[in-house]
């Protein structure tokens, strides 16, 4: 299951907890997707994704 901290909009702090784009707060990394609280989780890979490097076509 898909986390936090697997999300292209999740910015790690620490271990443990990491800042979301939209919320302007800190969330845990190991929160479930399906609790995301925008509901704005993308998955951090694939085409389209920031972290993927394939932004730069």
């Amino acid at each position: 299951m898909p986390t936090c901290q697997d999300c292209r909009y999740y910015t790690a702090i620490d271990e443990l907890k990491g800042e979301c784009f939209s919320l302007g707060f800190e969330v845990h990394g190991k929160t479930d997707s399906k609790k995301c609280p925008e509901r704005a989780f993308r998955p951090n890979k694939g085409p389209k994704s920031k972290k993927s490097g394939a932004h730069n076509y």
